[in-house]
């Protein structure tokens, strides 16, 4: 059902992009602010419910200060990063981004088993490959914008660091979705459906990155899909109601607003609301996804050590 209506969403959004009803910047960056602040930062708020299994059978009752401490460690590490080194800070947080992007997709027993990371990857990165090929000059005025200093000489090595990669990627893409759909034509029943969905989905998805602008296909993409079914999946893992899941990851997320605008107030200084909101959204929202991808990236590492330390504990405990 949320495929079905992801589809029709960016279809409808891909019939304004061609009639060129677009919005006006300032109204842009405002809705931008407001999705990700409701919609993406819950998405992230999460992760101490997802370090607590983790970290705890290592850490005992220290696994809070000790995530706490890791998690802002790495966001004012990113956030600096913006100030020293933006260019490398715009092709890691990019990277890493497809990387985080593509793990969340379906893993589908498709194509020569050594390529599925690759496609994975490839996949995952369309939000940021087809935007980075056909919209460049937007690309780069909206990075121009977000750098602190707006060095428009890192901004430019970036571009082209990210747009080498993105040729490459956009090959590897389509190759994973031409093993996708044969593979769908060969099926059949629920596997068929499911495959034919999924390829809507994706294609969908690369047309909207392909005509729409940067950000308005950012924000139905990370918001509307990425986001929306993280928070699905949280949800049914906790056997929560809707209301019960809002609950739960308020705190988080209002200490994350709170946390952004504070540094936005202290760092950030522009003469227009539609730069300012953009600049902090992009540069808040960085600082607290790199965690989040760090988090979820160590986890299968830390996962079996989890497992064993409460192994040991268990029967540690049933000998006492």
């Amino acid at each position: 059902m949320h495929a079905a209506s992801v589809v029709l969403l960016t279809w409808a959004i891909i019939g304004a992009a061609c009639f060129s009803l677009a919005a006006s910047a300032a109204a842009l960056a405002a809705v931008l602010t407001v999705l990700v602040a409701f919609v993406g930062l819950p998405h992230g708020a999460a992760d101490h419910l997802f370090a607590r299994p983790r970290l705890e059978p290592l850490c005992g009752s220290a696994w809070a200060p000790v995530f706490l401490a890791g998690y802002l460690a790495v966001a004012a590490g990113v956030v600096l990063g913006w100030f020293v080194a933006p260019a490398v800070t715009i092709v890691v947080f990019f990277l890493a981004s497809a990387w985080h992007f593509g793990q969340e997709e379906p893993r589908f027993a498709i194509g020569p088993r050594r390529l599925r990371p690759l496609f994975r990857f490839a996949r995952g990165g369309l939000v940021i490959w087809l935007p980075l090929v056909v919209h460049t000059a937007e690309v780069s005025r909206i990075l121009a914008v977000v750098t602190p200093g707006g060095d428009g000489s890192e901004v430019a090595f970036a571009i082209g660091v990210l747009t080498g990669v993105s040729w490459a990627m956009l090959a590897a893409a389509s190759a994973g979705l031409a093993f996708e759909m044969f593979a769908a034509v060969a099926s059949r029943g629920r596997l068929r459906k499911v495959l034919f969905t999924d390829t809507a989905v994706v294609a969908s998805f690369a047309v909207l990155f392909a005509v729409a602008s940067p950000l308005v296909s950012f924000l139905a993409f990370f918001c509307g899909w990425h986001s929306v079914r993280g928070l699905r999946r949280l949800r049914r893992e906790r056997g929560e109601t809707w209301a019960q899941l809002a609950q739960s990851l308020a705190p988080m997320t209002g200490a994350s607003i709170v946390l952004i605008a504070l540094t936005s107030w202290i760092l950030f200084r522009e003469p227009r609301i539609d730069d300012a909101l953009l600049r902090t959204t992009f540069i808040g929202l960085s600082g607290l996804a790199v965690p989040h991808l760090v988090l979820h990236g160590v986890a299968p590492v830390i996962d079996p050590m989890s497992r064993r330390r409460s192994h040991v504990g268990g029967q540690l405990g049933g000998a006492a």
